[in-house]
């Protein structure tokens, strides 16, 4: 059975370039390393806040490597049942259960109804710690994904991954549907358009930050600036956001506003 959210999976160009970027900026903590060594690949789980990213480094990148969010990760405790009953329920599957290249624990990867990679994990070992305090994050928000697709990535997401969702949004100005899905602290937030969208599929991990204008003028002191448009007032109608990038181009937002599960 599915029983977690657990990470987006961020594929860089420079470990210790991403590392010193999401120490400094975030309080960012090391909760677990290793290497792949078929392919010579630095795995590094970072804690922010509550939540996971995963650093994936190859050390001899192929020309055709895709740097930036590669992948939204799920735990399980059966991982050959639910990868199953995915496949069998329409998912396109993409590898088939196998023990992981770090040696640790088992994994399999398939597709969402909108093409997003999933991927699916079983292991023992708990790697996240209690929720990471620091001076100007108060909380890991959300990884955001495209859903052209809307009731498709619902019908997976909740229907089969057994996700609850907290609250849909509409944003009139824009056209924008959002569903924020969760399981416990981690929510997954689905955005849609009419229009089917051909921006990359995973779009951004949020942030909740307790003060906007404090948390931008510490990433001032490392050179690290706001995009431009913001910060501004956030679409929902509900507090502040403003977006940065990481060393890859990863698109970071950072939000002034009560926790969801308030709104």
């Amino acid at each position: 059975m599915i029983k977690e959210l657990n990470h987006f999976g961020i594929v860089v160009r420079d470990l210790d370039a991403s590392l010193a970027f999401y120490q400094k900026a975030f309080g960012a903590v090391i909760v677990f390393q290793s290497l792949i060594p078929a392919s010579q690949t630095d795995v590094v789980y970072l804690q922010i806040g509550g939540g996971l990213i995963e650093l994936l480094h190859p050390r001899t990148p192929a020309d055709t490597e895709t740097f930036g969010i590669t992948h939204i990760a799920f735990l399980t405790d059966d991982l050959d049942t639910d990868y199953e009953r995915l496949v069998a329920n329409g998912a396109d599957g993409l590898v088939a259960p196998r023990v992981a290249g770090t040696g640790v624990g088992r994994l399999a990867f398939l597709s969402d109804p909108n093409g997003a990679r999933v991927e699916l994990l079983e292991r023992d070992l708990a790697m996240r710690i209690a929720p990471v305090v620091h001076p100007h994050v108060a909380a890991f928000d959300h990884y955001s994904v495209i859903a052209n697709d809307l009731e498709a990535a619902r019908a997976f997401y909740c229907g089969q991954l057994g996700m609850t969702n907290l609250i849909t949004l509409e944003v009139p100005a824009t056209e924008l549907t959002i569903d924020y899905l969760h399981w416990d602290y981690d929510v997954l937030e689905l955005l849609h358009r009419p229009t089917a969208s051909s921006a990359p599929i995973f779009a951004h991990v949020a942030l909740r930050v307790r003060d906007l204008d404090a948390a931008l003028a510490h990433l001032a002191e490392m050179d690290v600036r706001p995009l431009p448009g913001t910060p501004k007032a956030a679409g929902t109608g509900y507090g502040r956001l403003a977006n940065i990038t990481d060393p890859d181009g990863v698109t970071i937002e950072l939000l002034d506003r009560a926790d969801l599960r308030a709104l």
